[in-house]
């Protein structure tokens, strides 16, 4: 028996010209499987980027590029990398997975060495879980004057990883259904699980920023102990969404997105309540301006990035919400 596919359907299944099917019926129709789980072995794909002439920046973009594309041989080429050569191996060193297996004075060539059938994505989500919650209680204790700054700094760097890493499985799932198979997972699934991804990824780069600005704004013991309260509401309302994404309680979901607008009106509400009365003024700077004027911006920013967190879970209460 001869069987057409359609050629969308072929190519995403690796399904080539004599290959075994199977076919099952049930009370939907007919259920037509490939009769081989495992992916074929295929060739490495391998990239060179050309360095010359490329801020470490746009260098950077296109590495990180290559990785999440799914390439499992990385190579940098240049004339001369000894001058940036440091900082190019710390990047590739910064992806989860790929190791340096090659260097000489004009290129340097990373390897992915992570089977990604071995990896649980809910094991990394629950990862970049963990190291969230601990940046938000630094940022927290920053309103107390604690200088958490710098360590929050590099912590998020940690959180980075673990998303471009989460980032490619996802990819790699939802370009290959086999794939998608062998972790157990489907395309509705791989597409939440990113929105979560993101949007962790998101709240903790607006923690390491609440955590810098803190340092900057001169707000007094008790605006600092407003925007400490507003702070420990939203890492319990992030808590509590993530409680929520791991045992699919769509009630919880629910609740966060009602009171999370609550949340975020009282965070615009503050500069109204604060009058500037316990600032400072300069006797040179005309009445009713600021002397701090630095300062008050370091205060709408941590406002804003508290807000935008707040925003991010009620995203995921959203994506739990949609059956995601």
């Amino acid at each position: 028996m001869i069987v057409s596919l359609p050629k969308q359907l072929v190519d995403r299944n690796k399904v080539g010209k004599g290959d075994l099917i199977s076919m099952d019926e049930n009370k939907e129709g007919l259920l037509i499987r490939t009769n081989k789980e495992e992916p074929k072995k295929e060739e490495p794909r391998s990239i060179v980027i050309n360095s010359e002439d490329k801020s470490l920046v746009h260098l950077k973009t296109e590495i990180v590029s290559a990785y999440l594309d799914n390439y499992d041989l990385i190579e940098v080429m240049s004339k001369d990398l000894k001058t940036n050569s440091p900082e190019i191996k710390k990047i590739l060193q910064d992806l989860a997975g790929m190791e340096i297996i090659n260097q000489s004075s004009t290129r340097i060539v990373a390897k992915d060495l992570i089977n990604i059938k071995e990896i649980s994505i809910v094991t990394l989500i629950r990862r970049m879980d963990t190291i969230v919650r601990s940046m938000m209680q630094d940022a927290i204790e920053c309103f107390d004057g604690v200088d958490h700054a710098q360590s929050v700094f590099h912590i998020d760097e940690e959180v980075n990883r673990l998303h471009f890493l989460t980032y490619r499985i996802i990819r790699s799932g939802l370009k290959d259904v086999r794939i998608a198979n062998s972790l157990g997972t489907n395309a509705l699934k791989l597409h939440s699980d990113h929105t979560v991804t993101n949007k962790i990824e998101r709240i903790a780069d607006n923690t390491k920023r609440v955590c810098r600005f803190s340092n900057e704004t001169k707000l007094d013991e008790k605006w600092r102990s407003e925007l400490k309260r507003a702070l420990k509401n939203i890492k319990q309302s992030y808590l509590d969404v993530m409680k929520s994404y791991y045992t699919n309680d769509v009630q919880i979901a629910l609740k966060i997105e009602e009171d999370n607008k609550e949340i975020i009106r009282e965070c615009d509400k503050f500069f109204v309540k604060h009058d500037h009365k316990e600032l400072k003024f300069d006797d040179n700077i005309r009445k009713g301006v600021c002397g701090f004027r630095g300062s008050c911006g370091a205060t709408a920013k941590i406002i804003e990035n508290m807000k935008e967190m707040a925003s991010c879970v009620r995203y995921i209460a959203r994506t739990i919400i949609g059956g995601g």
